[in-house]
């Protein structure tokens, strides 16, 4: 006899051998399933090169550097994002942290700065940038008033021009670049790693913020991109204040993007053009499925341009 007709009453058996109770329990809705929440990873440092790490945080990008007794690191995250930015921090070296740069001074750049002073850590800026920290200061790309850092998250090192900072094994160069994304704009280059940190003067695949309330300007933008072009090579890691680390093509782009959209809104309000108009125009349709899709949209880097032009 086959195998099969030897199983079969077999199994009919076992099936109703069970009783009528347990069929019941065997045909009845299985009990819900609780949803299983997604994993998702803290945010962590990751590696550009050899003694220089990347942190994506909630904010902007925020750069680490150690040399062999201490590390630096360049700007701060978002208040909110403090204990985030310390658990990641804590999780890639156990070095003191001996100064915290700040780009400039937005809020989600200079975050975390009382709680690294706290540490012991130097936090240092531009002069310009701890004045517009130290007071109510308006800002107009968010038509807002950002409320004056307590003293304790204010910088304790200011620098009027540029500057460098040494360490064993670790140099950081301070470049301030006038009138860019605001007034009080600092680079951060890390000749050995060969990693270079533009702060918000670079925004890597997006039209870029130019805060024209504080002493942002779009040729000082453009002069700022310059200045990060004339210092990297074709193997620099560029960290970008918005967007991920690109290269020396990926800030060349930005930079063209840049000077094509003043040219274009110049020529608008050269010919007499007003603010309105010049936005109704949209100069730059062409760029903005490329450029605009994050969250500075056409209508705002337009308007900009606008107002820093002479």
């Amino acid at each position: 006899m086959p195998l099969y007709r030897l199983l079969l009453p077999a199994a009919l058996c076992g099936l109703f051998m069970t009783g009528p109770a347990a069929q019941a329990r065997s045909l009845a809705r299985p009990p819900p399933v609780a949803p299983v929440a997604p994993l998702t990873l803290a945010p962590a440092f990751t590696e550009l090169a050899p003694g220089a790490w990347v942190y994506q945080g909630a904010g902007g990008a925020v750069l680490l550097a150690a040399g062999e007794d201490g590390a630096v690191l360049v700007d701060t995250d978002l208040p909110k994002a403090t204990p985030d930015l310390l658990a990641a921090l804590d999780a890639r070296t156990r070095l003191p942290l001996r100064y915290a740069i700040n780009t400039h001074w937005h809020l989600d750049h200079v975050g975390a700065n009382q709680a690294l002073s706290e540490r012991g850590a130097v936090v240092v800026a531009h002069e310009n940038a701890r004045a517009r920290m130290a007071a109510d200061t308006y800002l107009k790309h968010h038509d807002r008033v950002m409320p004056a850092r307590p003293a304790a998250a204010l910088p304790g090192l200011t620098l009027a021009g540029d500057g460098r900072i040494r360490l064993r094994g670790l140099e950081l160069r301070l470049i301030h670049v006038p009138r860019a994304h605001t007034d009080g704009d600092l680079l951060a280059f890390l000749p050995d790693a060969n990693v270079l940190h533009l702060g918000d003067c670079y925004f890597n695949g997006l039209y870029p913020i130019i805060d024209t309330g504080t002493g942002g300007t779009v040729d000082g933008l453009i002069a700022a991109l310059d200045v990060g072009l004339g210092l990297a090579d074709e193997r620099t890691r560029i960290v970008a204040g918005h967007g991920p680390v690109g290269g020396k093509a990926d800030l060349k782009a930005a930079r063209d993007m840049l000077a094509e959209v003043r040219a274009r809104v110049a020529r608008l309000k050269a010919a007499g053009q007003t603010r309105e108009q010049v936005l109704a125009a949209a100069p730059t349709a062409d760029l903005d499925p490329r450029w605009g899709q994050g969250w500075v949209k056409p209508a705002q880097i337009v308007g900009s341009v606008y107002d820093s032009l002479p």
